[in-house]
């Protein structure tokens, strides 16, 4: 299993913005051969945040990003953050 990992950084005040954004990347990643689930952690008081899907391959991860609907979802949340998006792909090497 591989981790596609996002950290954002965003205004305080747009939490619940980055939020609303990120639960719609859900229904978009289940439709993408691979995807094994979202998890996405905020500390709103910080304006920070970190955003995990899982993918079965490390091909699969990768090309996550490639659709046009997730492509616009991630254009949305961009407007909110103080910096670009860097992903990065991670394999799972422990998972409880």
């Amino acid at each position: 299993m591989y981790a596609r990992v996002m950290k954002v950084r965003f205004p305080p005040e747009l939490a619940a913005q980055v939020t609303g954004v990120a639960r719609g990347l859900e229904p978009i990643m289940r439709r993408q051969r691979g995807f094994e689930g979202l998890r996405v952690l905020i500390r709103r008081d910080a304006g920070e945040g970190i955003i995990v899907s899982f993918w079965g391959t490390e091909a699969d991860a990768e090309a996550s990003e490639a659709g046009p609907s997730y492509i616009g979802q991630m254009s949305m949340m961009s407007s909110f953050l103080y910096e670009p998006l860097a992903p990065e792909t991670y394999e799972v090497s422990v998972q409880m």
